[in-house]
């Protein structure tokens, strides 16, 4: 099952250009967030209604609804977009880059508190009209504290390093940056590739802002 969450103005196509760029099947379901009240009711009706004729001439049983967000009150805002974002089964992709920018912040700041439920992120572009992949930095991750020397070093050296070069800035042993760097890349801080038979570290995204 996958799940969309999904900010819609005017413009329909700043929405099914993602979901149509993913894929639906007939367990589909697609959350349309709307302001409870707008300027003009009309263009934004025509817009769900284009969003339904196209997904559904592709398949019929995709589940589609509406959900209001108070626009006048971000706190509410956030609070009923994140309980979307936990109700939401299967895989959960939420989309930015459609409908009024009152519901685009309290959603954006709602899914930086649940990356852990969100399992994908898409933009439509307004320079290009591309369909890009966004991965949502995880805020509220923490380094364990005996992980915090090895963080410091691996910003320290600010580039992708073997585990063979953090062990010599830090003069421990490889066994226990190994463990060290399995620590963090469980918090989404450092990730690592394997090029041959040496293993590389950096920084995530989410690294690279918290440690800045």
């Amino acid at each position: 099952m996958r799940s969309y969450v999904a900010p819609i103005g005017y413009d329909s196509t700043r929405v099914t250009r993602p979901i149509l760029s993913q894929g639906i099947g007939a367990d589909t379901h697609i959350d349309l967030l709307i302001p409870t009240t707008t300027t003009d009711n009309s263009r934004g009706a025509q817009a769900i209604n284009d969003v339904r004729q196209m997904v559904k001439q592709i398949e019929p049983n995709v589940d589609i609804e509406t959900t209001e967000i108070p626009h006048d009150d971000f706190e509410t805002a956030i609070q009923t977009c994140r309980s979307l974002i936990d109700a939401a089964d299967g895989e959960v992709i939420v989309i930015f880059g459609g409908g009024a920018r009152d519901i685009f912040f309290p959603l954006t700041v709602a899914a930086l508190s649940r990356t852990h439920h969100i399992d994908a992120s898409y933009q439509f572009s307004d320079i290009d009209g591309e369909v890009r992949e966004r991965t949502l930095p995880d805020l509220t991750a923490n380094a364990p504290a005996q992980t915090e020397s090895t963080l410091e070093t691996i910003v320290t050296l600010d580039a992708p390093v073997s585990l063979t070069e953090i062990t010599d800035a830090m003069d421990v042993s490889k066994s226990t940056i190994t463990r060290h760097v399995k620590l963090l890349e469980r918090q989404g801080l450092v990730r690592s590739e394997t090029h041959g038979k040496t293993k590389v570290v950096e920084l995530t995204t989410t690294g690279r802002i918290l440690t800045s």
